[in-house]
């Protein structure tokens, strides 16, 4: 284990069996492996990254409750990738599984070399696949 690494990642859906229908073929790209599902949970791990996303379907009561971006809370979630033409590939997956584009795959000015393509979950979870040359991950 590495001191401060992410662990892992729990994120509220609305209904978890629409989000697996979008997330499963996302995170079976990224690597990850539904290892464990609960009534109303779904954990995905990966042996590469150490790291997990779990899927919490919202209590019925606060389902009507929608994430506003730039409100308190996850901003957004990025994943890392190897280079730009993986981020390419996904882009396309996210074109066939009809994934809401924020902005398509591009250069970004955070850092000479970024790349990286935004997108939505069907709850409105801002989410990122980005390669970001020089990163150091161990």
């Amino acid at each position: 284990m590495v001191l401060g690494a992410i662990n892992h990642v729990a994120l509220t859906v609305s209904n978890l069996d629409k989000s697996l229908k979008f997330y499963q073929p996302i995170l079976t790209f990224l690597g990850y492996k539904n290892t464990e599902n609960y009534p109303g949970v779904a954990i995905w791990e990966s042996e590469t990254t150490g790291s997990a996303v779990n899927l919490w379907e919202a209590k019925p009561e606060l389902v009507s409750y929608a994430h506003k971006l730039y409100a308190p809370g996850l901003h957004h979630l990025a994943f890392n990738a190897d280079s730009p033409a993986q981020i390419d590939r996904f882009y396309q997956l996210l074109l066939q599984i009809d994934a809401k584009i924020l902005n398509p795959p591009a250069e970004y000015d955070y850092a000479p070399g970024y790349y990286a393509v935004f997108f939505t979950d069907p709850d409105g979870l801002k989410l990122e696949l980005a390669h970001v040359p020089g990163l150091k991950v161990e």
